[in-house]
């Protein structure tokens, strides 16, 4: 109990709550921006969700549902969004955007291999 009443000991662990804090609020802003990301391009996404899904579930039901198959699966999709998005909006897709798509897809890779639909 001593330790905390140091003033040094003090000053650090404010810190260190400050800095875990302000990671956790820029974590928070990149799920919140990611959401809104994927609500906005869904009509891009959307086809290639349904698509990840359809070849995520084929490789789990042949029993080949390794992690660097199922990463080309990702891979693949995000592609195809990718290349969706360069036609349709003449622009290149930015990091946060390809972000938010792979996690979307992840999630639903994730959700094949877990039973789900």
């Amino acid at each position: 109990m001593g330790i905390l009443q140091n003033e040094q000991v003090q000053a650090a662990l404010i810190a260190l709550i400050v800095v875990g804090l302000n990671a956790l609020a820029q974590w928070v802003r990149a799920q919140v921006s990611h959401s809104k990301i994927v609500d906005e391009y869904w009509c891009y996404i959307q086809p290639v969700v349904e698509a990840v899904r359809q070849e995520a579930a084929e490789v789990l039901k042949n029993n080949h549902a390794e992690t660097s198959v199922l990463q080309a699966i990702l891979s693949k999709g995000l592609a195809a969004w990718a290349d969706s998005y360069r036609a349709n909006e003449r622009k290149d897709p930015t990091a946060t955007q390809l972000a938010a798509v792979a996690g979307e897809l992840e999630e639903v890779i994730e959700t094949v291999m877990n039973g789900g639909k």
